[in-house]
Order: structure tokens, then sequence, then C-alpha cells
């Protein structure tokens, strides 16, 4: 099978198009594919589909709905099971569009977070050339799909900017201008776009343009937020007006302008005996590359090993692109509250949120404004936050922890929480984590 989500909804049995009936039969396969191989519930999809007021018949109508779909699809009763009281669609990898869209963009930002830029712009490119219009564009006003079109959208552009950035270190920079600047018309929004349009007009021998291109980021980003640019943005206008060497293209390579600082550990030494808990975490990490957040707490005493899993970990999720944010909790006493996550987004390209009162709207706001910041962070590049020695945090860190592990699942981002086993609130840790991997001594 091939289904096809991002552009007009379309489903392929080889070369047969399924006919996939009308807007509501649609609906209902569209939800499946989402929340594909996942038992849903009748009572689950009428309130996806339906909202709050339902017809009479609703129930009629699902059952008609699968009924046909099942007559339609290739398996029957196979590829579309009934559980109990609820419906599976049965999916295998690289059946779905979006899933293959992600997997090549995994392998392209692998490439070129390992400088092997040819291969990154060919990767980058074909998982682009999967995209036919709007994702999910006949589903743009159903509310059970607002929240995977914003996420694709969100991947697109990030992707498009990685292959410019391929294209960049390839010397491709006169090309892109053109692209680049009806993205800034688009995005205008979008520092890395930016700061590519600046270093694209300055390597075509416009100086005096890749300036202009500053000034004009300075006034919009200064008018609609109330913001400066970036440090790295304006570091690379420093650079412009110095005419830094660094700028230029060496030996094919791009130069580190705009992620010339990647926080992160490297392991010293080569891991041994923990086979089964890497391979755990290297599959999260694949999860998370392609968008489907995760947290992992890894428990254990004192010299288990969790903090050298957790670089091993932070070392191969760098090479793959990804930022790295680490904190850890203090033993000496005298921390300020959520000290484990001031430590850890000090290397995050914003600053942590400031809150002044205990009472809990306040924690409330302060929790979700952490989030919210994670969440723009790893929009720019996947994310892995790890936060280690937890039994040394304190409760407030914790319960911060817990927030943003429910809304993990739609960040392209990694959590590692370290902790040993008198930590407090690790019963509540393990119901919200991904796994939780116990380490022995």
């Amino acid at each position: 099978m091939d289904y096809r989500i991002l552009g007009p909804f379309e489903a392929f049995d080889g070369e047969r198009e399924l006919s996939l009936g009308g807007a509501r039969q649609r609906a209902v396969l569209a939800l499946l594919l989402l929340r594909a191989n996942e038992a849903l519930t009748r009572d689950v999809i009428v309130d996806e589909l339906w909202g709050d007021q339902p017809p009479q018949t609703v129930g009629k109508v699902l059952q008609n709905c699968i009924s046909a779909l099942r007559k339609e699809l290739p398996g029957g009763v196979d590829t579309l099971r009934t559980v109990g009281s609820a419906y599976v669609l049965q999916l295998t990898p690289g059946e779905l569009d979006r899933d293959r869209f992600e997997r090549g963009l995994a392998e392209g930002r692998a490439a070129l977070a390992a400088a092997e830029l040819e291969v990154a712009a060919e990767r980058l490119t074909t998982a682009l050339g999967l995209w036919r219009g709007a994702p999910l564009g006949d589903f743009a006003y159903e509310q059970f799909a607002q929240d995977e079109i914003a996420r694709l959208e969100e991947l697109h552009v990030s992707a498009v900017e990685d292959r410019i950035e391929a294209d960049l270190g390839l010397g491709r920079h006169s090309e892109v201008i053109p692209e680049v600047e009806a993205l800034v018309g688009r995005q205008p929004l979008r520092e890395r776009l930016r700061g590519q349009l600046m270093l694209a007009l300055y390597r075509s021998g416009r100086q005096a343009e890749a300036l202009g291109a500053y000034r004009d980021a300075r006034r919009t980003l200064l008018g609609e937020l109330g913001i400066e640019p970036t440090r790295a943005l304006q570091q690379l206008e420093q650079a412009i007006l110095a005419q830094d060497p660094a700028l230029d293209l060496e030996g094919g390579r791009r130069p580190q302008v705009q992620n010339a600082s990647q926080p992160g550990r490297h392991a010293a030494e080569p891991l041994v005996g923990r086979d089964d808990e890497l391979a755990l975490l290297e599959a999260g990490l694949e999860d998370a590359l392609a968008g489907r957040g995760r947290l992992f707490v890894v428990v254990g005493p004192a010299g288990a090993g969790k903090t050298h899993l957790a670089d091993e970990i932070a070392s191969r999720a760098k090479t793959r692109g990804a930022n790295i944010l680490w904190g850890r909790g203090w033993h000496g006493g005298g921390a300020p509250a959520y000290w484990p996550w001031r430590q850890a987004i000090r290397d995050a390209s914003t600053t942590l949120p400031q809150t002044d009162g205990n009472d809990t709207e306040e924690r409330f706001r302060f929790f979700e404004a952490v989030t919210e910041l994670l969440r723009a962070e790893a929009a720019q590049a996947p994310l892995m936050l790890v936060l280690d020695d937890l039994q040394a945090a304190d409760e407030d860190s914790l319960l911060l922890l817990e927030f943003v592990a429910s809304e993990v699942a739609e960040m392209p981002a990694l959590i590692l929480a370290l902790a040993r086993e008198d930590t407090p609130r690790l019963d509540e840790l393990a119901r919200v984590a991904t796994r939780m991997v116990q380490l022995g001594s």
C-alpha cells in the first residue's frame, strides 16, 4: 500500500488508486492512518470526527464507513481489524508518505552533520519531493488533523532549511537566493532563513545586500516581537562587515556560522556492557529525530554509569545534528529553584522565563513558558535534553519534568532524566515516561 497525506489524500494499491468514498469516510481513514497500529475505540473516533454533538445515527454511519473501507483496502478485515470495541489500521513501515519523508529527513540531517553534503542534499531533496501540496489538505478544517498539520508544516520548512544549508556548503549560493528570498517573504520571523539569505548574498559578491538583509531582519523582529536578532545572526553580520575569511567556502565544506556552537558532551571512553540500554535509547533518538519526542528515566545507584550512558547517546545525537542541553542537580545545598533546568537552558538560544511566586497558577504559566521555549528550540534543530542528578533537584523541577513530558511527544526532542533510586516522584515520572531504564551497580 501507498498512503499519501503530504498533499491531497490518496491511497494506491500498486498502480490502482483506491476509491476512498465521501468526506466522512475519508476522514475515518485519515484518522486511523495518523494513529496507525493503535486501537481506537468507537467513542474516540466519534469524539475526534464529530465533536460534542454527533448525530443520533453516528454509530451506524461509522459502521458503514468501516465496512466500505474494508471492501476497498487490500486485506479487508486483516488490514482494518476490530479489537473489542476498537478499530486498528495495520500499517507497515514505508506505506505512509509521511513516514518516508521523516526517514529521509533523518538521513539527510545525519549526512549534513557528518559534512557529507552531496548525500545530504540528495536525501533531503528526495524527501521533500514527496510533498505534493499542503499536508492533510482535505482536512484543513477538521479538528483531529490540526496538530499534525502544524507539525508537518514546521518539519517541511525545517527540511527546506537543511537542504539550503547543504546547497550553500556545495557552493550553490547564487542558485538558492531567489528561493530563500521567497521563503523569507513567507516566513519573515525564521532567523535561520535570514542567515542563509545573508550568507548566500555575501558569497555571491553582494555584501551591501547581505547587510541590508540583516537590517530588514532586525526591523522585522523588533517590530513584530520586540526582540533583537539572536547572537548567531548578529555575529554573522559582524563577520560580513569584517569580510571574515571563515565565511568563504573551503574545500567545499560549509563554514560554521549559524550553528557555531553546538553544546554537548562526548563519552570519554567506549561504553561496555550496556548494549541493550544503548539500543533502547538509540531507538528513542531515532523517534525524536523523526519528530516523535520521547522521555526516558534512567535510574541506578551512584557509579552505575547513568551519566556515561547519557554521554554516549548525546554524542550520537550530536553527530545527527541535534542540539544538546545538559543540566544537573546540586548536592551542596542553596541552589535556586529549577537549577537543573537553568543549567540546561543556559546553552539554549533563548533564556529561561522568570518566575517570582509559588502559587499554583503562576507555576503553571511558568511550566507552559518553559515548554514553549523547548518547542521553539526543537523547531530550529532536533533537541536532546539531559537532566542529571535529579535526586538533588527541587520538587518543582521534577513537576516541571512531568509537565514537559506531557507535551514532548509532539516535539523532535529526546529527554533523558538521570536519577538514583531514592529520587522523589519516581512513580509519577514512570507514568509519563516512555520507559524507565534500571541500571544495576
